[in-house]
C-alpha cells in the first residue's frame, strides 16, 4: 500500500512538535529578531525587506485572551501564541520545509475555540502527477493551545488522500467550541457541499448538499448555510442558490454567462433574512452594491456605489451580521462606512494612527477586542490592539523591525495618457534622496493581468527604491476595479494595447525629466513577468534590462495547461485567445516564439513546483535565448510555486535581481555595451547561467 504524501507531511509536523515542546517556555520575544546587518552607506539589506514578517495570520482568540501567528525564519514556521496583554511568545507547532519538503507550507490559521486552533498545511498534491501542472492540496490540523497532541481532523476521511482542499472554513462557530462549517467537495462528488466538522474527531455532519458546480458555499453571521454557487467546469456560466432560512429549500436564483449578458454574483448577507447583497454592474458598467429580496426574486435598490471605481469587498459584524462598511479603491484604500458606529469606531483609530490604511482584520466573540494592522507606502505593517471598551489602543508588534530607522520612499498616485487618449493610472515611487537629475527607472506591470496595484507598503518598490531606482506602476487597460469599460478593454490585448500601454508610461516619465531614457529596466511576475518578457521583444529601444519570475513565456503553453488542468478554456479564450483560431497572433506576442529579437540582458527566474505557470516557461525561454546567445541568468529554485515560501530564496531573488539592475542601468564610462558583464581585468565575459 502507498502511503499518502499528506498523511507523510502530517506525521513530520507531529515529530517536530514533540522536539518543540521541549522547548519551552519561549523560543522569541516580540521584536526580539536580530537587526539585519547595514551596508556601508547604510541602506537595510535585502534580507531586512524580503524576510518573512515577525509574525502573520496575526489573530485573536474568541474570548479576546491570547492572540496566535506564525513566525518563519530560514525555512522553518512556527505558529506561536501569547496573551493579549503581553508576555513572551510561545511556541505550539512547527513545520520544517528542510524535513517536510520544500513546497510545505501553513497556509490558514484560526481559532476553532478559545484553547483549540485549527492550522492548515499546503503540500504539493503528488496524486496529479501525470498532468503538466503541479496541483496544491490542504490538510487541516487541530493544535491545543495547552501542548498536547495535534490531531490531523481528515486520518478517517474515506479516500482522504484524493481530497484536494480541506480547509474552506466559511464559518467559525464563535459558540459553539466543537464544531466549524467547511465548504468540501469529496473526490467523488461533482461541486462542494458545506459541513459541520467535529473538531476533536474530523467527523462530519452535511448540512448542505453537495451540487454539481459549486464552487463554495456561504454561511450567515448565525452560522446557517444559506448561499452557494459556481459554475459548470467546461463553460463560462455562472449560478448562484440561495435560501432565506436556514431551514428553507435552496432555490437557483440566477443563472448567467457573463460574456453574453448582465448578471451580478453574491456579495454578503443582510441581517433581514428575506435579503441578501449582491455586485451587479451599474449604468456606468461599474461594479456597485445593491439589495436582493429572495422572496420576491428581485433587485432592489442600489446600496452604494462610486462614480470611478468598482465597489469591493464588505464588512460585516460578526455579532448581528450588520453591513457596516464597503471598500473601494481611488489613488488609495478607502471604506465607505454605512454604518455609524462603525464610522465612529475607525475614525477614532484612523486620528490615533493618521495618513495610513487601518484594518480590523481579527474580533473576538462579541467584538469588544480587535487586532488592527495598520501600514502606508512608507510604514511597514504594524499590528495593533484595539480595546472598544477601554477605548485604548497598544501596539502588539511591528512586521519588520529590522527596518525600523530605515527611510522610506513616498508612492504618488499619478495619470497619464497612452497614445490612444486612454487616462492610465498608477504609481510613482521616486527615491526619497533623489536630485533633480534623470533617474534609472524600473517598470513593474503588475500580475493578473485582471488585478491591480494599490497604494500601501510595498517591499519590492521600496527595496529597488533604496538603491536609487525610480519605480514605475502602470495600472494598464485590462486592469481590474476601474469598471468593466476599462478592464474589457484589455481583453484580447495581451502584448498590444496592453504592452503599449506600459511603454507610453516611460515615454511620459521622460518628458518630466523623472526617467533617464538610456536607463530604463523592466520587471514583473506572471503577467507581469510575460509583459516584462514581451517589452524586450517589442520595445528593444526603451528597456534595456529585462527580469521576470513565474513569467508567462509563451501564452499557447499557458492555454494548453488551462485546457488540461484548470477547465477555463471558455473564459481563457474571450481574455487571451483561441488555441488555434488565434495561432498566429499568440504566438506573434510569444517571447519564446520571438526570443531571436531580445537583445537586451535578461534575468529569468522560476519555481519548480509552480501549479500555475509552469516551470517549463523558463526552461523554453532560457533555451531559446541560448540558442540565439542572449545575455541571460536563469535563476531556477527548487519547490518554490507561484511565488516564495521559503525566505531564504526570496532574499536571495531579490539580492540578485537588485544586483542585475544595478549592473545593467548603472551609469558607464565607454566600453563594451551595458548587456556584456565585465571581468575583473574589464574584458567583456560571456554570461554564466546560474541554476538552483
Amino acid at each position: 500500500m502507498v502511503r499518502s504524501p499528506a498523511i507523510v507531511l502530517i506525521a513530520a509536523l507531529v515529530g517536530m512538535l514533540s522536539s518543540l515542546s521541549s522547548c519551552r517556555p519561549t523560543i522569541l520575544a516580540t521584536g526580539a529578531r536580530p537587526a539585519a546587518e547595514r551596508s556601508e552607506d547604510g541602506r537595510a539589506p535585502a534580507a531586512a525587506f524580503f524576510r518573512k514578517p515577525l509574525l502573520s495570520h496575526v489573530r485573536i482568540s474568541p474570548d479576546g485572551r491570547h492572540v496566535s501567528g506564525v513566525h518563519s525564519r530560514a525555512g522553518r514556521e512556527i505558529l506561536m501564541i501569547r496573551e493579549t496583554r503581553g508576555g513572551e511568545l510561545v511556541p505550539l507547532a512547527a513545520l520544517d520545509r528542510d524535513d517536510a519538503g520544500a513546497s510545505a507550507t501553513l497556509r490558514r490559521v484560526g481559532w476553532a475555540s478559545d484553547d483549540h486552533l485549527l492550522l492548515s498545511v499546503e503540500s504539493p498534491y503528488r496524486e496529479s502527477g501525470a498532468l503538466r501542472v503541479q496541483a496544491r492540496q490542504s490538510r487541516l490540523i487541530l493544535v491545543p493551545t495547552d501542548g498536547g497532541r495535534m490531531r490531523y481532523l481528515g486520518k478517517r476521511w474515506e479516500n482522504q488522500e484524493y481530497f484536494q482542499y480541506q480547509d474552506d472554513i466559511i464559518h467559525w462557530l464563535p459558540d459553539d467550541p466543537e464544531h466549524v462549517l467547511v465548504s468540501l467537495r469529496k473526490p467523488t462528488e461533482k461541486g462542494a457541499g458545506a459541513r459541520r466538522l467535529h473538531i476533536r474527531s474530523g467527523r462530519m455532519r452535511t448540512v448542505a448538499a453537495p451540487r454539481t458546480g459549486v464552487f463554495r458555499w456561504a454561511a450567515d453571521h448565525l452560522g446557517r448555510v444559506r448561499a452557494g454557487w459556481g459554475e459548470p467546469r467546461r463553460d463560462s456560466e455562472r449560478f448562484l442558490y440561495a435560501r432565506t432560512s436556514g431551514e428553507g429549500s435552496f432555490e437557483e436564483i440566477l443563472r448567467w454567462n457573463p460574456w453574453e449578458e448582465t448578471g451580478f454574483d453574491f456579495a454578503g448577507f443582510s441581517e433581514r433574512e428575506e435579503q441578501i447583497y449582491v455586485w451587479k454592474r451599474d449604468e456606468r458598467g461599474r461594479r456597485a452594491l445593491y439589495r436582493y429580496d429572495l422572496a420576491e426574486q428581485r433587485l432592489e435598490g442600489v446600496v452604494y456605489q462610486h462614480p470611478e471605481v468598482d465597489v469591493g469587498r464588505l464588512l460585516h459584524s460578526r455579532v448581528d451580521g450588520k453591513l457596516l462598511a464597503a471598500e473601494v479603491v481611488t489613488d488609495r484604500p478607502r471604506l465607505q462606512f454605512l454604518d455609524e458606529d462603525a464610522r465612529l469606531l475607525h475614525a477614532s483609530i484612523d486620528e490615533a494612527l493618521p495618513n495610513r490604511t487601518n484594518r480590523l482584520i481579527s474580533a473576538n466573540r462579541d467584538e469588544t477586542r480587535f487586532i488592527v494592522r495598520s501600514s502606508s507606502d512608507i510604514v511597514p505593517p504594524q499590528y495593533y490592539v484595539f480595546d472598544r471598551e477601554e477605548r485604548s489602543l497598544s501596539l502588539l508588534l511591528s512586521a519588520y523591525p529590522e527596518l525600523e530607522g530605515s527611510t522610506f520612499s513616498p508612492m504618488q498616485a499619478i495619470e497619464y495618457e497612452a497614445r490612444d487618449g486612454l487616462v492610465i493610472p498608477g504609481y510613482l515611487t521616486v527615491p526619497a534622496d533623489a536630485g533633480d537629475a534623470p533617474l534609472p527607472t524600473i517598470v513593474i506591470p503588475h500580475g493578473g493581468p485582471w488585478a491591480r496595484d494599490v497604494w500601501g507598503w510595498d517591499p519590492v518598490v521600496q527595496f529597488l527604491a533604496s538603491r536609487g531606482f525610480a519605480v514605475l506602476q502602470p495600472n494598464f487597460r485590462g486592469s481590474s476595479g476601474y469598471g468593466q469599460a476599462f478592464e474589457s478593454k484589455g481583453y484580447g490585448a495581451w502584448g498590444l494595447a496592453m504592452q503599449d500601454d506600459i511603454t507610453d508610461g516611460v515615454a511620459w516619465l521622460v518628458e518630466r525629466g523623472i526617467a533617464d531614457p538610456d536607463r530604463v529596466g523592466i520587471f514583473g511576475v506572471s503577467y507581469g513577468g510575460f509583459a516584462a518578457l514581451y517589452a524586450l521583444v517589442k520595445e528593444p529601444g526603451t528597456f534595456r534590462a529585462g527580469a521576470s519570475f513565474a513569467g508567462v513565456a509563451d501564452p499557447l503553453t499557458l492555454l494548453d495547461d488551462d485546457q488540461e488542468y484548470w477547465g477555463l478554456i471558455d473564459d481563457m479564450e474571450q481574455l487571451v485567445g483561441h488555441r488555434r483560431r488565434d495561432r498566429d497572433a499568440l504566438e506573434a506576442i510569444s517571447p519564446v516564439r520571438n526570443a531571436h529579437r531580445i537583445r537586451a540582458p535578461v534575468l529569468l527566474a522560476h519555481g519548480t513546483k509552480d501549479p500555475r505557470v509552469h516551470v517549463r516557461h523558463a526552461h523554453k525561454l532560457a533555451s531559446a535565448l541560448e540558442r540565439n546567445e542572449a545575455d541571460v541568468e536563469v535563476l531556477l529554485y527548487e519547490g518554490e510555486v507561484h511565488g516564495f515560501l521559503d525566505e531564504r530564496n526570496e532574499i536571495d531573488f531579490y539580492t540578485r535581481l537588485a544586483a542585475f539592475f544595478e549592473r545593467h542601468l548603472a551609469p558607464r564610462p565607454a566600453g563594451p555595451p551595458a548587456s556584456e558583464p565585465l571581468d575583473d581585468a574589464g574584458r567583456a565575459q560571456a554570461p554564466t547561467p546560474a541554476r538552483f
